[in-house]
């Protein structure tokens, strides 16, 4: 069986995809879109892709990719902790670059604020691509943000280990099945009003889940790029229980009562509820 997951090989990503998947063989693509495309495909039969961090919230490059999919969707979240090392070649100089992906730089801001307020941040493919154009090139007055054993393997030292503390990534396993409910679950809408400006859209929408008595995990939103919103909503429940049934029809009848917008509200999964939020 084939489980495709972000890669490359040594990031977080692929410690979710080895946890959930041991026996499998694991792919590795880039970017995101990559991934959740080749299930789409069915090139691969699963999906690993980040969906959301502690410190710097929801991945949109994994929901924006989602919600242009026909048929697969989220069907199993997981959780990992995060532990971010520093690490640099030895001998290094002073440090005046930092290498690392765009969402560990973000994750690490206070860290690299405090200990090189004047170093040039700079984004990569991925933590271990970090570690590894520091060695390729070996730059010694830069250092890398990945997982321990990524700078090892490309022979940089360790400068400190685990440098935002309680850090935690929510992984999404995607695929074309469809998950059952198991009586604590969640649900991933997107909703895409296709009237732009229309007065108590977001209202309406939250009105008719709070009237169906279902608690609402999380809504976000981002501009759709044509004067509109997507609204991504993660609720409590399944889109098989009849509550979130009843609910999302009202919503879709409130949005699109003509029944002329097939994507004004779209399920982007139903799976169980891991609660990965809360401390063990």
């Amino acid at each position: 069986m084939k489980v495709a997951y972000l890669g490359p090989a040594g990031t977080f990503t692929e410690r979710a995809a080895k946890d959930l998947f041991p026996n499998s063989e694991l792919v590795a693509i880039q970017p995101i879109r990559g991934v959740v495309f080749s299930v789409e495909k069915r090139e691969a039969r699963y999906g690993i892709i980040p969906l959301e961090n502690f410190y710097n919230g929801e991945v949109r490059q994994s929901l924006d990719a989602l919600t242009k999919c026909a048929h697969t969707q989220i069907t199993q979240e997981h959780s990992t902790k995060i532990v971010h090392c520093i690490g640099a070649l030895k001998p290094h100089g002073m440090i005046k670059t930092i290498f690392s992906k765009d969402q560990a730089l973000e994750q690490c801001s206070d860290y690299l604020f405090q200990n090189y307020p004047y170093a040039m941040e700079i984004a990569t493919s991925s933590t271990a691509e970090a570690a590894e154009r520091i060695a390729r090139e070996k730059l010694l007055e830069a250092a890398a943000i990945a997982p321990k054993n990524a700078l090892i393997k490309s022979g940089l030292e360790i400068i400190a280990e685990d440098i935002v503390p309680n850090n935690r990534t929510r992984f999404a396993v995607i695929s074309q099945n469809y998950t059952e409910s198991t009586g604590d679950d969640k649900t991933l809408l997107a909703v895409h009003p296709p009237i732009k400006d229309k007065p108590g859209v977001l209202y309406n929408t939250l009105g008719f889940i709070s009237g169906f008595e279902i608690n609402l995990e999380d809504i976000k939103s981002r501009p759709d790029g044509r004067e509109g919103y997507y609204f991504y909503v993660e609720l409590d429940g399944h889109v098989k229980d009849r509550a979130v049934k009843m609910a999302l029809d009202a919503i879709r009848f409130s949005l699109d009562p003509k029944d002329k917008y097939p994507d004004a509200v779209k399920v982007l999964g139903s799976y169980p509820n891991t609660h990965w939020k809360e401390r063990k």
